[in-house]
């Protein structure tokens, strides 16, 4: 492994303290406003971490930064630097982990790209430029509101704004610095610029500094070596999107930017992985309110987009993990287990506080629901799609066993609780549930592939 670049690590260090200083300086001389000022923070570590593939050519080095980075961050977020150096970032009066994020994904998007400068470049200029845009002008501008209930403020404006911004800087690039076809560039630049659009819609709590780069390089690194024909049939899908989006106000159960998120999710997956990866996200919104038939109390509930977010990013991160390791086989049944671990742990929610059923007879009903519903016809798509189930007997003991557990575990968290409503709280706890339980499968297959596979 080559030498990690101190200088070049130092030098970044320099400018990074610089532009702190020198906001801090015109925050004294201009009272110069808190997004305002957060915003050009960004912008200015945008096109700093813009020079990396000229300044760094060890993916380790880049590594290193984003750890200095984070440290840095968690000491101004929570100690008495956070009054004085700090409020360059955190005068906002909202919760943001944005800089948190933007570390995260410029450390992912380096390695991933593996010194490819349209890889890299295109997904931080839109997370620099784009994002600051619609922010700035739906802040400013934004007259039509899309968000609903708890959901962070959004304008029809700031995302129209946010989508041509992004148009321009995938399209430019592409078309002057690689061999894509005029045709193919326009119909690209037009998919990205659409979702990554959506995608900032549902963001919140500084996310989209996480999901606008990752979800680029994601469509960047799907769809640039696709024909016209088939970036045709992909721009068709969005437009099918579209339509959908514009008759959204019909569906009265989930929020506006709820079924935009669910939308989004489902072309990312098609993207990702193939269409016959959509049944197992499918199976478990058809199924999750019905078997048994809800009863009136649950009609009221209103699903928002965070509710939504909640069972879709553990499987959607291993949709990610799965392209980018090539494990699409081998990984798919993990994917399914997922959705079916929600959909188990969403019917013992609702069978305990609607139904009022035994803990026992919830716990087992709730399990077999998730294995019948979800798991079972996985291992038959796999079959048909793959020609194989992809991994071994016991392996899928191990699985049906996490899926118990994942009953188990909610019934655990549930134990003292005497009433339940619809809240991003309880979602994010059923998501931690999933995520604990995915995280040990995926350890599990690494051991198994790595030391007993040849």
């Amino acid at each position: 492994m080559a030498e990690i670049e101190w200088k070049g690590i130092v030098l970044i260090g320099i400018i990074m303290m610089a532009a702190f200083g020198i906001l801090k300086l015109l925050e004294k001389k201009t009272n110069i406003r808190g997004e305002l000022k957060r915003k050009t923070f960004h912008i200015t570590m945008g096109l700093m971490v813009l020079t990396f593939p000229y300044v760094f050519h060890n993916r380790y080095s880049v590594v290193v930064v984003g750890v200095l980075c984070f440290i840095l961050f968690m000491i101004m977020r929570h100690s008495k630097l956070k009054d004085t150096m700090g409020s360059v970032l955190y005068s906002v009066d909202r919760e943001s982990l944005g800089e948190i994020f933007f570390t995260i994904s410029v450390v992912l998007i380096f390695y991933w790209s593996k010194g490819d400068k349209i890889l890299y470049s295109i997904p931080i200029l839109l997370l620099t430029f784009a994002d600051s845009v619609a922010a700035l002008i739906g802040k400013n501008y934004g007259k039509n509101s899309i968000s609903e209930l708890n959901e962070d403020k959004k304008s029809v404006e700031g995302s129209f704004m946010f989508f041509m911004v992004a148009f321009l800087l995938t399209h430019i690039p592409l078309l002057l610095f690689t061999n894509v076809g005029r045709e193919e560039t326009l119909i690209i630049s037009a998919i990205v610029g659409f979702n990554v659009a959506l995608i900032e819609m549902i963001s919140h709590t500084g996310n989209d500094n996480l999901l606008i780069p990752l979800t680029t390089y994601a469509f960047l690194y799907t769809h640039m070596n696709l024909d016209a024909e088939a970036l045709r049939a992909h721009l068709l899908v969005l437009g099918i999107i579209f339509i959908l989006v514009s008759i959204v106000n019909r569906v009265k159960a989930w929020s506006k930017m709820a079924l935009i998120e669910a939308l989004v999710v489902g072309y990312l997956t098609v993207t990702l992985y193939g269409a016959y990866a959509l049944i197992p996200p499918l199976l478990l919104f058809f199924s999750t309110m019905r078997f048994p038939k809800m009863k009136e109390e649950e009609k009221g509930n209103t699903y928002d987009a965070r509710i939504i977010e909640t069972n879709v990013l553990v499987p959607i991160a291993i949709c990610g993990i799965a392209t980018v390791l090539k494990l699409r086989q081998e990984l798919f049944l993990a994917y399914s287990l997922a959705y079916a671990m929600h959909l188990t742990v969403n019917t013992f929610v609702r069978l305990k506080y609607y139904f009022k059923m035994k803990n026992s007879d919830s716990i087992i009903f709730a399990f077999l629901k998730g294995l019948t519903f979800i798991y079972v016809p996985s291992l038959i798509i796999s079959k048909i799609v793959f020609g194989t189930i992809g991994i071994p007997l016991y392996m899928i003991y191990v699985e049906i066993a996490l899926l118990f557990i994942s009953a188990i575990k909610i019934y655990i968290k549930k134990k003292n609780v005497e009433t339940e409503e619809i809240s991003i709280k309880n979602g994010y706890m059923h998501m931690k549930i999933v995520a604990s339980l995915t995280s040990v499968l995926l350890i599990i297959e690494f051991i198994r592939t790595t030391f007993f596979i040849a």
